[in-house]
């Protein structure tokens, strides 16, 4: 793997990111397949915490995310090219390495939740009792910061969050392939915001 350090650069054997906050591309291949992807930026930044800074298990950690992408490009496998868009969460994250004095092994569930209308939210639980906090992020680029909590619910969640006059029922599904102890999931969102019914889709990361 390299890494650029003044940009956004990462490759591997299969697959490379490059671009900045406005624009990236994806591309790669196997041998049975190849991707190109372009992801345009037309909404603002989330920085989590409001800064892209925030405590995180006795260390300090960064993260932004471009959670509106306009994706455009081609995914070719066994011969045949699909033409493709849609829209994509881009999350970025670097945190101190866990052999840091005082850092902690990290053990959380995360979600990346896209509400629709430039309605964004990133939502940590690291106690592992659902007791959680977030970032709302709204078009116009105002975020808000507030406690939430999450509840099981038969499989599902339902998230509460009472500053914002929420509460969100959200399905999860695991995506295949091996994740070495991580659960990556995609999540599917109905309820209410500020009295008004929504629906929306999402991304859930949990370690521990």
């Amino acid at each position: 793997m390299k890494l650029s350090a003044d940009s956004l650069h990462v490759r591997t054997s299969i697959l490379a990111i490059r671009g900045d906050l406005d624009e990236l591309e994806i591309t790669g291949a196997t041998d049975t397949a190849t991707v190109h992807l372009t992801l345009r930026r037309d909404e603002p930044v989330l920085y989590n915490g409001g800064s892209g800074l925030f405590p995180f298990f006795g260390g300090i950690t960064g993260q932004y995310a471009l959670p509106g992408l306009t994706t455009t490009g081609t995914v070719t496998a066994d011969g045949t090219t699909h033409h493709v868009s849609g829209r994509t969460w881009f999350d970025r994250q670097w945190t101190p390495q866990s052999d840091t004095p005082g850092m902690e092994i990290p053990r959380f569930t995360w979600l990346g939740l896209d509400l629709g209308a430039g309605r964004y939210l990133s939502v940590w639980d690291t106690t592992g009792d659902g007791t959680s906090w977030l970032t709302e992020l709204k078009a116009d680029g105002t975020h808000t910061i507030t406690r939430a909590q999450r509840t099981d619910r038969n499989g599902a969640w339902r998230l509460t969050i009472p500053d914002l006059d929420a509460s969100l029922d959200i399905t999860h599904r695991g995506l295949p392939g091996p994740h070495d102890g991580l659960y990556t999931g995609v999540c599917s969102v109905t309820g209410t915001l500020a009295g008004e019914a929504i629906a929306g889709h999402g991304y859930t990361d949990i370690i521990g």
